[in-house]
């Protein structure tokens, strides 16, 4: 009797997905380490368990995405549309989440040491300061984390959000075209996206 062959995980290290629309992709445990998704459409998306480390997602679309339990660190999210992504246990060490929209998103157990929220939006539609708590997201243990998620969770059930997105994809604006639109000049945003060094070293030794 033929075994039936488990299916092997999706391997694109280091490949160019700039601008592709892979909405609703199943990406579940894919290899997409320092792969290039900037200006990517991966609305839907379930990348849960992937290895994005030192991936190039700026203003990428994750509107909706599984992230749970990916490995994002020392990726490029600035500017990305995660909106109600599910986030949670992700690794976001040494992420860049400058103006990156994550209303709605899902946060436990997510470690987010060494990240760059600076003019992110928060989960809670909050703007990020320095002041900023950021274990009310992440750290079930903390006092303020449930009432932090009826929020979250009422930002989830709220249709509205859902509907601009349709608005969005309707149009005959494209996602970079919007994001441009909604913030303005990208010129202060890195284009040219280096991963951590760690990430370099790592590569070489294999």
């Amino acid at each position: 009797m033929n075994r039936r062959s488990e299916p092997k995980p999706v391997n694109n290290r280091g490949k160019v997905y700039q601008g592709a629309d892979l909405s609703g992709a199943s990406l579940d445990g894919a290899s997409l380490r320092r792969a290039n998704l900037a200006e990517a459409i991966l609305r839907g998306a379930n990348l849960r368990g992937s290895d994005l480390q030192g991936a190039n997602l700026r203003k990428a679309c994750l509107f909706e995405a599984d992230l749970k339990g990916s490995n994002l660190g020392g990726a490029n999210l600035g500017m990305a549309d995660l909106r109600m992504a599910c986030m949670e246990q992700a690794n976001l060490r040494l992420v860049n989440l400058n103006r990156a929209n994550l209303t709605g998103a899902r946060l436990a157990g997510a470690h987010l040491d060494h990240a760059d929220l600076a003019g992110a939006i928060l989960p809670d539609g909050t703007q990020y300061t320095e002041e900023t708590d950021l274990e009310r997201f992440t750290n079930l243990r903390h006092p303020a984390f449930a009432s932090t998620l009826t929020v979250v969770i009422a930002i989830n059930n709220d249709g509205s959000a859902a509907k601009e997105q349709e608005s969005v994809a309707d149009s005959d604006l494209s996602w970079a075209q919007f994001v441009e639109r909604t913030y303005g000049s990208l010129a202060d945003d890195p284009i040219d996206w280096h991963p951590p060094v760690y990430l370099e070293n790592e590569d070489r030794r294999e």
